[in-house]
């Protein structure tokens, strides 16, 4: 066998071997393809610009009952949302920059799962509103329907 034939041998060999590491994860396409599918063309992307539990410092220097506090952008309104836990259930608390009137809805799921609209509400024209959200904790997401009928979406985010 010549120097060509066994570099070749080795090669195949080695892709053999490596083969399983170049596949990703099923876990990982299937994350891929959701991420892709709920950014439609007719919902424009919130992002994320604050997050307390991140942003505010090291965990130990807050207490476990302080509220979480998030915030979204976009270019049509800043979307405020505090994450408020008592004893009868969690629910989120929400501030629309400038202050609008809206239609609210609460998306829950799991990638690779359906979502499911687990709440709806309309803010007030003071851009206030409350939704609940679910005992358990899961990712959620936040889509606002504009008075011109344009749609806001949030990131998902696990609360």
């Amino acid at each position: 066998m010549d120097g060509s034939a066994a570099d070749d041998a080795l090669l195949a060999e080695l892709a053999e071997v490596l083969r399983p590491q170049l596949v990703p994860p099923p876990e990982l396409v299937e994350a891929a393809k959701q991420s892709y599918t709920w950014r439609t063309v007719d919902a424009e992307l919130a992002r994320l610009t604050h997050d307390s539990l991140i942003d505010d410092g090291p965990v130990l220097a807050r207490s476990s009952g302080q509220p979480r506090i998030l915030t979204f952008e976009v270019s049509a309104v800043v979307i405020e949302v505090e994450v408020d836990t008592t004893p009868s259930g969690r629910r989120l608390l929400g501030q629309l920059v400038p202050a609008v009137e809206m239609e609210l809805e609460v998306h829950v799921g799991e990638v690779g799962q359906d979502e499911t609209v687990t709440a709806t509400g309309r803010s007030d024209a003071l851009g206030r509103f409350v939704l609940p959200l679910p005992k358990q904790r899961g990712l959620v997401r936040l889509r606002c329907t504009l008075p011109d009928g344009a749609a806001v979406e949030t990131a998902r985010i696990r609360l």
